[in-house]
């Protein structure tokens, strides 16, 4: 592949944005020159070089403007200007939510790859700030305002990256999507990535960890009630959340009432660094989230982290996950719809063969999920999008 010019669209904080930064590192140590453009969030530089790539932040002082939300003129207007200075060879858009400014900027000459990590319609219909207005559950939940822009976004892709079959087989299903142009690319971590974290679990466990943003369908509400009854039973179990979200204080405040709060720690927001940390102090990473649309469709990248770190996973029974776990050996799975059914799975887990598990993790991350391995699913995705390109030329 001849060295390109990548343009990586994102509607979010750079740094701090995980796959895309993974995803332009990599593509720049490829021997690619890489331009991110993504959200003002306050920063006093609009533009700078960081990592090996220019970051171009969009939207400052813009109020509203600043998100890339489907047609916001400050964006289409950016991102024309950034294809006229780097004339790119090729765009990357992250989710559905920029790419009618990415199309528009394109101009029918650049190819686009969609990187659709999320059903990212369901996402918006289980997100607590969707129900909380009349005209935002009017938008999401009955004009279905959210499945016309990822209508638009997929017709509109050369080719799309998920992270998951069930997601590449959604999107065949509902819009008749080529198979051979969809490239799954896992959100594994990079060998580099996980150096300094404490490998393992403690035996017994005592640490169980949850590590992300706090949303209604991640249910840790129910988390906090389920390991408040297996607490009784174990006491010398702890909880950590790491995290803040829309849905933190609801969390804080049920778990500050109940009889083993004591043994719950909420760290509040983090950054990627922290994550040495905070690993390092899990035994057991434990994801309960419901069993809805969205989660149906989507693998959160602390499944391989934790895989990666030797600590063993509890999963509720979502189909990825199931699958994930039944292919590795790295955890359990069962439903999460109770405060009982979690403290269920943490009394299996207790019982269960930590050590092996911890090593099929290991084993799973060394072989199979790792960033080496998904990258080149990356490198595929434009080598089809380009060659496709210029047979249609």
């Amino acid at each position: 592949m001849s060295k390109l010019t990548i343009v990586y669209v994102v509607n979010a904080k750079v740094p701090e944005e995980v796959r895309a930064e993974k995803i332009c590192a990599s593509l720049v140590n490829h021997g690619h020159k890489v331009v991110i453009a993504c959200k003002w969030s306050g920063e006093s530089a609009i533009r700078e070089d960081y990592n090996g790539y220019t970051l171009i932040r969009l939207g400052k002082g813009k109020g509203a403007f600043t998100t890339g939300f489907p047609g916001n003129p400050v964006w289409s207007t950016a991102l024309s200007s950034i294809v006229h200075e780097f004339n790119p060879d090729l765009i990357i858009c992250r989710e559905m939510i920029p790419m009618q400014s990415c199309v528009k900027a394109a101009r029918k000459t650049i190819p686009i790859i969609l990187d659709m990590a999320e059903h990212y319609p369901a996402a918006m219909r289980e997100w607590k700030k969707y129900k909380m207005n009349v005209i935002s559950r009017m938008a999401v939940h009955h004009l279905h305002i959210p499945d016309i822009i990822e209508k638009h976004a997929v017709r509109h892709a050369d080719a799309i990256i998920t992270v998951c079959k069930e997601q590449n087989e959604r999107v065949s299903a509902e819009y008749n999507f080529a198979n051979e142009a969809m490239f799954i690319v896992h959100n594994t971590p990079d060998k580099n990535s996980i150096n300094g974290i404490r490998k393992g679990s403690s035996l017994p466990p005592i640490v169980f960890g949850h590590h992300g943003y706090f949303t209604l369908e991640r249910n840790l509400e129910m988390l906090v009630k389920g390991f408040d009854i297996a607490a009784r039973r174990h006491p010398h179990i702890k909880l950590l959340l790491a995290g803040s979200g829309e849905t933190f204080n609801d969390v804080h405040a049920i778990a500050t009432a109940l009889p083993c709060s004591d043994r719950i720690e909420f760290t509040g927001s983090y950054t990627a660094k922290d994550l040495v940390e905070l690993y390092g102090k899990t035994d057991i990473g434990i994801l309960p989230y419901a069993e809805q649309q969205f989660r149906q469709y989507t693998l959160p990248n602390k499944a391989f982290d934790y895989m990666a770190c030797g600590k063993p996973i509890i999963s509720s029974g979502l189909r990825p996950m199931k699958r994930l776990l039944d292919q590795t050996g790295a955890g359990i799975y069962g439903p999460c719809e109770t405060p009982e059914h979690i403290a269920a799975l943490i009394d299996s887990m207790l019982s269960s063969d930590i050590p092996a598990m911890a090593e099929n993790g290991m084993e799973s991350f060394k072989n199979t999920y790792n960033w080496g391995q998904d990258f080149q699913q990356i490198l595929a995705s434009i080598d089809y999008t380009l060659s496709r390109n210029r047979k249609n030329l």
